[in-house]
């Protein structure tokens, strides 16, 4: 859990986008591990198998019942980095919100692949095998992704060049 107890977290929050069931999905994917530890056959890392128990248990939670019939809060995970400079890190800050804001509004899965790729640091290959998908597939996402998260990003900035 120390080791990837961050990357598991950050990725359910990415699918669930609410801090506190992501909390609970990562408590079970660690717990899932932990009792499936036998079945690991080690053809990929560690880090890979659990972020691919976390994808499978974030798309099992998309698809219950209890997830269509609850109100979704929006609440922002809280971000605990130590800053020296007050101002910078205050800047620093809303531009990490800006992002994170206009990567939640990406669909699924563009939004898997650039988190899992530029937020997680996986290479393209495990990214491919977490998701089930070829590698090209992963760049393709990724392009994808990337024009959204841009042009959603220079509409935003033209919006308050014209304010």
């Amino acid at each position: 859990m120390a080791a990837y107890g961050a990357d598991v977290l950050n990725v359910a929050y990415a699918y669930v986008r609410n801090y506190h069931q992501a909390q609970d999905i990562a408590q079970d994917v660690f717990l899932r591990a932990l009792t499936k530890m036998e079945s690991f056959r080690g053809e990929s890392s560690v880090k890979t198998w659990l972020l691919s128990i976390t994808v499978n248990r974030c798309k099992d939670y998309l698809r219950s019942w209890a997830v269509r019939h609850e109100v979704q809060d929006e609440e922002q995970m809280a971000l605990r980095e130590a800053a020296s400079d007050t101002e910078a890190e205050a800047v620093n800050r809303l531009e990490r919100e800006r992002i994170w804001q206009a990567l939640q509004q990406l669909p699924l899965k563009y939004r898997e692949a650039v988190v899992l790729y530029y937020m997680r640091g996986l290479p393209g290959h495990e990214v491919a095998r977490v998701l089930g998908i070829s590698e090209q597939n992963v760049r393709t996402r990724l392009h994808r992704g990337r024009a959204m998260l841009r042009q959603m990003l220079e509409e935003e900035v033209d919006r308050h060049e014209r304010l």
